[in-house]
């Protein structure tokens, strides 16, 4: 009789230990290399290293993107000053869009808001970033909406100091005039004064996800740097990141509204952007403010929900255009 009882137990665990190499290695490679396959950037050398700067006070950039240099499906731009790659990949389920930069000359590196400072207005991301001209345009840092009237932080805009004040529980990031990244803790306002260099753009949003090439750790539902949504919070995020000089990384990833289960909390943002080899890496506006946009169409969930958004940071071409600006171009409204 115990013999019996001993094989009824026996038999089911010797099936199920045959069926394991047949059920595993399926799910278990297919994780992996979900994983492991982050895309390898091969920097672009540009035929045209030394342009012209672009004046930062222009309104509106005097060149305008070439239709030529789209690079087929939206995958990217290259002339002869700026060179765009667009990844896809889906990680965890979730579609993420790796999106590498490469500029020959820092002020095409550019913030623009959708109404001069100190009004609010907000508008379409798509139609923003045709008014400006831009080749490719993200969300910036929520700055400059009329739903809600932020006061954090030292802002400085295109080399412009707007505003001047404490950051809270907010990251800055300073973009200096060489185009290089900066990411500060919670700085005060004392910290932005003293910093050693010419500040061209200083948002005031976050966390800063990469200082410094040091990745950087978030424990409970502490609103790390006061970026608005919980960081356990599953949502559509998007992070801009310095690779080297004027070599730059958007990371913008989909949502749960996108995709059932999607989307990455802060701390899995975190680890998939420093597995880039990133040097800084700053989280930006999220959810459904989260806006990618080349030449003039929207690349990230362009069927989803289009939040209006009150300020933009862009990269420019500076190859010169023929054509003058139109004058609808021009205006501020």
């Amino acid at each position: 009789m115990e013999m019996k009882r001993t094989l009824v137990w026996l038999i089911p665990l010797i099936v199920l230990m045959l069926l394991i190499p047949f059920v595993v290695p399926a799910a278990l490679p297919a994780a992996g290399a979900e994983a492991l396959e982050l895309p390898v950037y091969t920097p672009v050398e540009l035929s045209n290293p030394n342009p012209a700067p672009i004046d930062l006070q222009e309104a509106v950039v005097p060149y305008a993107p070439h239709a030529e240099a789209f690079l087929e499906n939206q995958t990217g731009y290259l002339d002869s000053t700026i060179s765009v790659k667009i990844d896809e990949r889906v990680i965890d389920g979730t579609k993420v869009l790796f999106t590498w930069v490469q500029i020959a000359d820092p002020s095409q590196l550019r913030t623009a808001l959708w109404s001069p400072w100190p009004r609010h207005g907000s508008g379409a991301g798509d139609k923003f970033a045709t008014r400006i001209r831009s080749v490719l345009a993200v969300s910036g840092d929520f700055c400059n909406n009329p739903d809600v009237q932020r006061r954090e932080g030292t802002l400085y805009r295109n080399g412009v100091r707007l505003r001047e004040a404490d950051f809270g529980n907010y990251d800055a990031l300073i973009i200096d005039f060489d185009g290089n990244f900066h990411c500060l803790y919670r700085p005060s306002q004392e910290d932005v004064k003293a910093f050693e260099g010419n500040i061209m753009h200083c948002m005031v949003f976050g966390p800063a996800l990469v200082i410094d090439g040091e990745k950087q750790t978030f424990v409970g539902n502490d609103y790390a740097s006061g970026a608005g949504v919980g960081i356990q919070k599953k949502t559509q995020r998007q992070a801009i990141c310095q690779m080297d000089e004027l070599s730059y990384l958007i990371v913008t990833t989909e949502g749960p509204e996108q995709s059932r289960n999607g989307g990455f909390t802060i701390p899995e943002f975190t680890d998939l952007v420093a597995a880039c080899g990133v040097k800084q890496a700053y989280n930006l506006d999220g959810g459904s403010s989260v806006w990618l946009v080349l030449g003039g169409t929207r690349v990230n969930n362009p069927r989803g929900q289009k939040r209006p958004i009150g300020d933009l940071i862009y990269f420019a071409t500076a190859e010169p255009d023929p054509e003058p600006v139109p004058e609808e171009l021009v205006s501020d409204e």
